[in-house]
């Protein structure tokens, strides 16, 4: 499982980098919130894509055991 929380930690830094400050997806980030709240941020920015993404990961790793 720590594998997978490494994988999810880099693909959101990675999305975090190209954010700019004041958004709300940066800053849920930045406050290290819940994957949830940061997909639901990403929506409200427009992050759509992402959003999606980071979904089909969470989903791939529960179905794999993490």
């Amino acid at each position: 499982m720590g594998q997978t929380i490494s994988g999810l930690e880099q693909v959101i830094s990675e999305f975090r980098d190209m954010l700019p400050e004041q958004c709300a997806t940066a800053q849920a980030i930045d406050r290290r919130e819940p994957w949830e709240t940061i997909a639901l941020n990403a929506v409200d920015d427009g992050y759509i894509e992402f959003a999606n993404d980071l979904g089909s990961f969470i989903e791939v790793c529960l179905r794999r055991g993490g």
